[in-house]
């Protein structure tokens, strides 16, 4: 019993004074540490002091050497600023200018182009003032045609005339406005009216449904129209000795009308033409007329080629009654030729001797001897002489 209460004793002892160790150990290291803390944080300030120093030291230095160069580099800058902003200056100031001078055109082409925009509504309202009138809407429709005649380079009483009164088979009379005149007496009429009323009343329709009633009155005047300008028969009227052709040609004064119809009815063409008439806007017309102008040329051409043909055939007619003249010159030539020839030998020697013989009876006759000719002389040279006329 007393040994176990010695050994428990000596173990709790033991234990109290580990603990304790451990407890001196302890405070000891944690002394230990705070002493190297200070320590090292003594050596690390005076460390950063030296540094610091030492950097300054170095940084005054290059900052010294850099401020230098940047005064230098900011003098040259200031310079070239400088000279910038002269130019900015001087460009803002052109600038200025141009915006000026830019601004008074602009102001003077606005003033133009409100003053042009002032006689286009003058006219515009003037031509809605012709257009609501039939007879104005023909002549603005004739005015119009005559200008695309114009430009086609055809000329009045020349290549067309206009209002020409026609007669018929039968004693009926027409006046279209325009005739064409073709080549071998033939001739291509054209009627410029044309019914707008409904087109215009179709512009001025404030509601669809307005619009599509106006259209469809529009579409349908112009049928009727095609069909009443057919029935006048001027294909079948003509001026003396004048040969229509089969078709005549309408004119819409105008391409938005034109193409309105296209658009809205497109058999429309088909209508015309199979009442032989052919529908022409300003610019179709031009086409037409082209095509009209080539055609006369062609037959022109073709009328030349034909007399050129027959003036060549006189000419080889002529080229050989004149070879053949020019043979029996030719041979009357060769004839004469000859007896020439002949005169200019035997003739010429046989007279020659006959002077000879004069000569010696000019001799004789100095000498005193008888020079009358040998009996039967005077009857040889008679003979001669006759023969030779004959020749």
């Amino acid at each position: 019993m007393v040994w176990i209460v010695f050994t428990l004793g000596l173990l709790l002892g033991l234990l109290i004074g580990a603990l304790g160790g451990a407890a001196l150990w302890w405070h000891l290291h944690k002394r230990q540490n705070q002493s190297l803390k200070e320590i090292f944080t003594a050596l690390a300030a005076e460390q950063m002091e030296q540094s610091t120093g030492h950097v300054l030291a170095l940084a005054q230095e290059k900052l010294s050497d850099k401020k230098e160069g940047i005064d230098q580099n900011l003098t040259t800058m200031k310079a070239e600023i400088g000279e910038k902003l002269t130019a900015v200056t001087a460009l803002m100031n052109s600038l200025e200018k141009d915006r000026e001078s830019k601004f008074a055109s602009l102001s003077q082409t606005l003033t133009h182009t409100s003053e042009n925009l002032s006689r286009l509504q003058t006219t515009t309202a003037s031509l809605t003032q012709v257009l609501s009138n039939a007879r104005t809407r023909g002549q603005w429709g004739e005015r119009m045609a005559e200008d695309v005649l114009r430009l086609a380079g055809m000329q009045e009483h020349i290549n067309y005339r206009k209002q020409g009164t026609l007669v018929g088979a039968e004693g009926g009379r027409g006046r279209p406005d325009f005739t064409f005149l073709l080549p071998d007496k033939r001739v291509l009429h054209m009627d410029v009216k044309f019914p707008l009323d409904d087109y215009i009343r179709w512009h001025q329709a404030g509601t669809d449904a307005e619009q599509a009633e106006a259209a469809k009155k529009f579409l349908a005047a112009t049928r009727a129209h095609i069909k009443a300008t057919s029935s006048r028969g001027y294909t079948d009227m003509t001026e003396t000795g004048e040969t229509p052709l089969d078709y005549l040609l309408i004119f819409i004064p105008n391409e938005q009308i034109y193409g309105f119809l296209l658009e809205n009815d497109p058999d429309i063409l088909q209508t015309a033409m199979a009442a032989k008439c052919i529908l022409c806007s300003p610019t179709t017309l031009l086409a037409v007329l082209a095509v009209i102008h080539q055609a006369m040329q062609g037959f022109a051409l073709n009328k030349q080629a034909q007399a050129v043909y027959t003036l060549l055939t006189s000419i080889q007619d002529q080229w050989g009654k004149f070879t053949d003249s020019m043979g029996k010159i030719g041979d009357k030539l060769a004839e004469a030729q000859k007896v020439f020839d002949v005169t200019t030998t035997t003739r010429r020697n046989m007279l020659d001797r006959q002077f000879t013989k004069l000569e010696g009876l000019a001799m004789n006759e100095e000498r005193g001897e008888d020079n009358r000719p040998p009996k039967g002389f005077l009857e040889q040279v008679d003979s001669r002489v006759s023969v030779r006329d004959e020749q």
